[in-house]
C-alpha cells in the first residue's frame, strides 16, 4: 500500500483560483485569505503516522511478548503434565480435587472482596467519607474490613476537624493603614466609653 506523501488541507481552495483584475470582489476574500495565514489550525488535527520500520518494530515487540508469555503457559503445562505421570491414580485424583478446590477458594475469595468493596463503598458514602478510600481498605474478610471502615472514620473524622479548627482560628488581623486615623467603629466606641 503506497502512501500519498504529500496531502494538502482543502480549505484555501481560493487561494488557488484565479482572480478577476477588472471586478475588486476577490480582494476581499484575499483579505481575509491572508490574515488567516499565520495562524494555526487548532480545529484539525493531523493523525499521526508512522514509517513501515517503526510499524515493524511495534509488531515484533508485541509478537516477542505474546511469544513469551505463550511459552510460560506451555512450560507450566509440561510441568504440570509430567507431575501427573509419575503420579498414581489415587495420587492424580486427590492431587486434581486438591488443585479444582484452590481454584474454587481462589474465586469464592475474588467474589467475597467484590462484595464487600461494593458495601464498604456504600458505607463510607453514607458516612459523608471519599468512597476512593475504600482502596486501602482490609478485604480479607467481613470483620476485617469493618474494622478498617471504622479507622477510616476516625481518621477521616480526625482530618476534618483539625482542618476546621485551622479555618476557624483565621490568620493574622489585617494591618491598619499607614495614616493612625481611628475608623469610624473606633470613634463610635470612644464616645461611648467617654474617652
Amino acid at each position: 500500500m503506497k502512501k500519498n506523501k504529500f496531502l494538502f488541507p482543502l480549505d484555501n481552495l481560493q487561494l488557488f483560483a484565479e482572480e478577476d483584475p477588472g471586478t475588486g470582489a476577490n480582494d476581499t476574500d484575499n483579505q481575509e485569505n491572508e490574515s488567516h495565514e499565520g495562524e494555526p489550525e487548532n480545529d484539525i488535527q493531523q493523525p499521526k503516522t508512522f514509517t513501515q520500520e517503526e510499524l515493524d518494530k511495534i509488531v515484533q515487540g508485541r509478537i516477542a511478548k505474546e511469544r513469551k508469555s505463550w511459552e510460560k503457559h506451555l512450560e507450566d503445562q509440561k510441568t504440570e503434565a509430567e507431575k501427573l505421570a509419575g503420579m498414581s491414580e489415587k495420587e492424580k485424583k486427590e492431587y486434581q480435587a486438591k488443585k479444582r478446590q484452590e481454584d474454587l477458594d481462589a474465586r469464592e475469595a475474588a467474589i467475597t472482596q467484590r462484595e464487600l468493596t461494593a458495601q464498604a463503598k456504600v458505607q463510607l458514602a453514607d458516612k459523608g467519607i471519599p468512597t476512593e478510600l475504600a482502596e486501602i481498605l482490609n478485604f480479607t474478610d467481613a470483620d476485617s474490613c469493618k474494622k478498617s471502615i471504622e479507622t477510616v472514620e476516625k481518621a477521616f473524622q480526625s482530618a476534618v476537624e483539625k482542618a476546621v479548627d485551622e479555618r476557624l482560628k483565621g490568620g493574622k488581623p489585617p494591618k491598619r493603614a499607614k495614616d493612625d486615623t481611628p475608623s469610624e467603629a473606633e470613634l463610635i466606641y470612644k464616645n461611648m466609653m467617654g474617652k
